[in-house]
């Protein structure tokens, strides 16, 4: 049985779609329009998102409860077979960590700005802007915490000028965004481990993005023995705000695998 949340659809060789915090798998309905004549697609909302169940265990969370419950997803689908992944910021970790776990399966590999945050050098300025995001965020007013959180991945402002249904469906997905960073901090594989995914792998970076986004983008693409890069005119966001540029390229990329 499927989990609740966990969207399938087409025929054909399948694909991983991961989605970012604060979103769900409704960001990847164009694209899985765009292939499920040729695919199977496998569209999945994180837990906390979407029409997902809520983490049941918010003290032992980390991402292998995610990653158990995809998996699950994807033995129930595809059995021992092989698949394609996709993933946008917290996805796109998730999505790491899924390949770097079962190398031999990932076909391909489509990540738009990974929050890979462990993956930060020790002691960096990087890794300290990480850590101080996340104690930002982490607050009890969660109105706050939601501002904090987009206008930093969008720009100053964004919040404040969302509608207020828009504004409070955010904020009270914050304590699940609170968790994703736990997530993403507590994972333990390393930069060398990446090595193990020879599968072609697209990274795609926002020229918009922060700092923080690009930094880490170019660690993992270093450490990816067959990565190619590609640069939008956009932002963090873009899969969402700019899809009409992102999705074609992601689509574009797995065709051709």
């Amino acid at each position: 049985m499927l989990p609740k949340g966990v969207f399938v659809s087409g025929t054909g060789p399948a694909i991983i779609f991961l989605h970012s915090s604060l979103s769900s798998s409704r960001q990847w309905f164009p694209l899985v329009k765009q292939l499920e004549s040729n695919f199977t697609c496998i569209n999945i909302d994180i837990l906390g998102y979407g029409v997902a169940d809520k983490v049941q265990d918010v003290n032992n969370y980390d991402f292998s409860v995610e990653a158990k419950r995809i998996n699950q997803a994807i033995e129930h689908v595809v059995g021992d077979g092989q698949y394609h992944l996709v993933g946008h910021s917290c996805g796109g970790a998730i999505a790491l960590k899924i390949a770097v776990e079962a190398p031999e399966k990932v076909l391909s590999m489509s990540l738009y700005e990974p929050v890979a945050f462990h993956l930060l050098p020790e002691g960096s300025e990087e890794q300290k802007a990480a850590c101080d995001f996340a104690q930002y965020v982490d607050i009890e007013d969660t109105y706050k915490a939601a501002a904090v959180f987009t206008d930093f991945w969008n720009k100053e402002g964004f919040f404040e000028a969302l509608p207020d249904k828009m504004k409070a469906l955010m904020a009270a997905d914050m304590p699940k965004v609170n968790l994703d960073f736990k997530g993403l901090m507590s994972e333990k594989y390393t930069l060398s481990d990446l090595k193990t995914i020879t599968a072609p792998c697209l990274m795609i970076t926002g020229k918009l993005s922060p700092h923080l986004s690009h930094y880490l983008a170019k660690h993992i693409i270093a450490s990816l023995p067959a990565a190619e890069h590609k640069q939008v005119a956009a932002g963090h966001m873009a899969p969402v705000s700019h899809s009409e540029i992102v999705l074609p390229l992601i689509g574009e990329f797995i065709c051709h695998q």
